[in-house]
């Protein structure tokens, strides 16, 4: 038997740690590089006043295959929790139930005839298979179509506003469609209509934990404080490992998981054409989080249609149950903004005032006084955003494999249509692991998903 092929993982978050699983067990030798004190990147806990917590809120939706049978296969198959919670909008200073048929019928924010039209879009949402021509349609003229102008007026248009840092335009229909399809899959029958979230007992972080535990099994080296500062690259071009503390680590194979961005900073300059394929527009976010001692909000997550400093508000707890911070409730105040947009910079304690004096028009009686203890956190790059080609033609993703012998490239900007996530990721990171193994020649890897890899 030769010498096993020698693969470069840089990213421990949930896309690295699965790919890196993924490939020792088709039997390659991976080493895993992670610039943090520890792996799970946007889906990591902190210390939160003596509490564990996540860095910013997740859950799990019973349709969310992947990660459940991941759980299942490192032994977290007991510690998932499903709960039905509610959902409703927030317009004109009242908060409005969306938990079935007899709500919508009920919705005051829209006109009857308005309220059916969006509930059909809903509908034609979940049962459209195919995203197939959508991602060559502008969302608003869709929506226009589907839905008449009173709900892209009230609705949609402060929706996509808020989740798009006040700029919406040139999103595809793909958007739309790939969120419904995924609350379709939260859907409860025995909640009336409303739908069921889920956990893993201790949060993302402890499936990400146990995915590390088994590769270390397999001979995963994981390095954390591993601040990759460049490609090694030959004479012709071709990548032979990676620069890491003034020191050379040779790889056969080197896949860097950072989102494009970070990436730029780490690619010679003769392979910088690379990043052309992705998007060059990016969304971060500042959350502000707020521990309380009495629920807050009536369901997991506000969709508010106002004018309105946040994205949403999430109170994760309705969820998560209280048992991990000592029966305090933990409200998430997301704000989706550019990385260089004013929020990113902004001192904590304006933004937590600024936040948390919003968070009073949407739970009257709250007062600051009610606060236990209160963080900002903050995230340059969460995720792409996809737009529409100026010739209409289909949006194509950027390949694994860019043409430069030693390199395959992963990241979260590959993943669409679907709604990044821990599930989508997960799928994205076992189709790249399925493609190095047959390229490599390696061992069985995760079969591929249809839809979730470029090709």
């Amino acid at each position: 038997m030769g010498q096993r092929q020698r693969i470069g993982v840089v990213g421990g978050g949930v896309l690295g740690t699965v790919l890196a699983l993924r490939l020792a067990e088709a039997g390659a030798a991976v080493t895993l590089l992670e610039r943090g004190s520890g792996v799970g990147g946007l889906a990591s806990t902190f210390d939160f006043g003596g509490h564990e917590v996540d860095r910013f809120y997740h859950v799990i939706t019973p349709a969310d295959s992947r990660m459940i049978a991941m759980a299942e296969e490192v032994g977290l198959g007991d510690q998932l929790r499903f709960r039905g919670v509610g959902a409703g909008f927030f317009a004109n200073g009242e908060m409005h139930d969306f938990n079935g048929v007899g709500d919508l019928l009920r919705f005051a924010p829209l006109a009857p005839l308005a309220r059916l039209r969006l509930g059909w879009f809903v509908a034609q949402c979940q049962f459209r298979g195919s995203p197939e021509k959508l991602d060559r349609i502008p969302l608003e003229d869709w929506l226009r179509r589907q839905c008449g102008g009173q709900v892209v007026e009230r609705i949609w248009k402060p929706l996509l506003a808020t989740r798009f840092d006040g700029d919406p335009s040139g999103l595809p229909a793909t958007y739309l469609w790939a969120r419904t399809r995924r609350m379709s899959g939260a859907r409860d029958k025995k909640t009336a209509g409303g739908e069921a979230m889920g956990h893993i007992v201790g949060g993302h972080q402890r499936l990400i934990d146990a995915i590390v535990e088994r590769a270390r099994s397999l001979g995963v080296e994981i390095l954390t404080d591993a601040a990759v500062s460049g490609l090694v690259t030959a004479g012709d071009g071709a990548v032979t490992g990676v620069e890491l503390g003034g020191e050379s680590l040779s790889f056969d194979l080197t896949i860097p998981t950072l989102q494009p961005p970070a990436l730029r900073f780490l690619l010679p300059e003769r392979h910088r054409a690379l990043l052309a394929p992705y998007p060059e527009r990016w969304l971060g976010c500042v959350c502000v989080i707020v521990k309380v001692k009495r629920s807050l909000l009536p369901y997991y997550a506000v969709n508010i249609v106002e004018e309105t400093p946040l994205t949403s508000a999430v109170e994760t707890t309705q969820v998560l149950g209280t048992d991990h911070t000592d029966g305090h409730h933990l409200v998430y105040m997301p704000k989706y903004c550019a990385p260089d947009a004013p929020e990113q910079t902004e001192d904590d304690e304006s933004i937590y005032r600024r936040f948390t004096d919003y968070l009073g028009r949407l739970s009257p009686g709250f007062s600051r006084d009610e606060v236990v203890d209160w963080t900002v956190q903050r995230a340059k790059l969460v995720e792409p955003v996809h737009q529409l080609r100026a010739d209409r033609a289909p949006l194509e993703m950027a390949p694994i494999w860019p043409g430069v012998q030693g390199l395959a490239l992963a990241s979260n900007a590959q993943i669409y249509p679907y709604l990044l996530n821990g599930d989508s990721v997960m799928g994205f990171a076992e189709g790249v692991a399925a493609e190095v193994a047959e390229r490599l020649e390696l061992g069985a890897a995760a079969p591929r998903e249809p839809g979730h890899v470029p090709g």
